[in-house]
């Protein structure tokens, strides 16, 4: 036997191996790293990953719709406008509808320039949903042109009865998203457009009209001035949108609004004209939330109980419900943002950092919490 004999035997052996594994079929092994899945369900698309040593059983259950898209802050409108395209991507009624608001918007822009449309912003619920669709419309379109983030201008009229819940937001919600305010406050409707055209250049109001609105007939998502207003153009990007689609677009991307809503408040108006929805009324006393509203058709059934208790009243003016009831008539109102009028009250302040706090925690605050162009709200 040569010297060193058994090396030449282990060599053979370690190539039979070799020859033997190349032969048998290989068995693939999971790898350490989960790969992201994209799942579709109802609401935002979302992307779940299986976790190490999971692969064959079925994935997790995706958050819910809230709970994605609270995940990034709403004040980066680029980051927002993403989200948006994300969810309007996805091939199903709701989808469509969020897809055809967005791009009426980015239309908007394209045919006026970010300086010639100005928002319509009266803290209502349809007003806070034209407002994002703007602000990620405009951050869109300055990213595609390559040029930096430009303020969102946004037209509020201020009224002598305004509850203060809807004052405080709207003053919050310009200093959050760091809106560019044209107020007008002791001007009637048209005189203040007017003014606001002059001042401003603007071409085309965005507003939160609906069908089904006092003012929406005859309205298409583009509609002219009327006569006795002056002229301009009327962008109207949720004129398909109902009432659930208004709620499912502010709580399904943890859009903060006016937490008079969660009082069972369906349509804000002036303090002597709105109430509580009655079809919201609990047998406890208290009121549902808007979003629970049965029966679509009674959106502004606050409004018209109202009128009905003014009348019974003899025209001494309709219920408050909560913050409100605190302002008595004789305090004076804040302005927003210089606007003229004589200081802040205190009820007011309280209700300003009440509502300070609400839009400060984001989207937990939105899920718990949660002259105009158009008086409709």
């Amino acid at each position: 036997r040569p010297r060193g004999g058994r090396r030449p035997r282990m060599q053979l052996a370690a190539w039979l191996l070799t020859v033997a594994a190349l032969q048998s079929p290989a068995r693939l092994v999971p790898a350490r790293t989960a790969v992201p899945m994209f799942r579709k369900r109802s609401g935002l698309s979302v992307m779940t990953a299986q976790p190490k040593g999971d692969q064959d059983r079925p994935a997790a259950a995706p958050p819910p719709v809230g709970a994605l898209a609270g995940v990034a802050d709403d004040r980066d409108a680029l980051a927002l406008h993403a989200r948006l395209c994300l969810r309007a991507a996805e091939d199903d009624e709701f989808g469509r509808t969020l897809r055809q608001g967005l791009d009426v918007c980015t239309q908007a822009l394209r045919l006026y320039g970010p300086a010639g449309v100005i928002t319509s912003f009266n803290g209502g619920k349809d007003a806070v949903a034209i407002l994002h669709l703007m602000r990620a419309a405009l951050a869109a379109h300055c990213d595609r042109a390559g040029i930096e983030p430009l303020r969102l201008p946004v037209l509020f009229f201020e009224q002598e009865d305004e509850f203060p819940e809807v004052d405080a937001f709207v003053r919050q919600a310009v200093s959050r998203y760091d809106l560019r305010l044209y107020a007008y406050s002791n001007l009637s409707f048209a005189p203040g457009l007017a003014k606001c055209i002059e001042e401003s250049g603007a071409k085309a109001f965005v507003l939160g009209t609906r069908e089904g609105d006092p003012n929406s007939k005859g309205q298409e998502a583009f509609a002219p001035s009327s006569d006795w207003m002056p002229p301009f153009m009327r962008v109207n990007p949720v004129i398909r949108w109902r009432y659930s689609d208004v709620w499912t677009f502010l709580r399904g991307f943890s859009l903060p609004f006016c937490p008079l809503y969660s009082c069972g408040y369906t349509s804000l108006g002036k303090r002597a004209d709105t109430v509580p929805n009655p079809a919201l009324l609990r047998p406890s006393g208290s009121y549902a939330p808007a979003w629970l509203l049965p029966d679509e058709t009674l959106e502004r059934a606050g409004r018209s109980t109202a009128a009905k208790n003014r009348k019974a009243a003899g025209g001494s003016g309709g219920l408050v419900h909560g913050a409100a009831d605190a302002v008595s008539a004789g305090e004076a109102r804040a302005p927003v943002n210089g606007a003229s009028g004589n200081g802040r009250g205190s009820a007011a302040e309280s209700a300003a950092d009440s509502v300070a706090s609400e839009l400060d925690r984001g989207s937990e605050a939105a899920a718990a919490a949660t002259a105009v162009v158009a008086l409709t709200r």
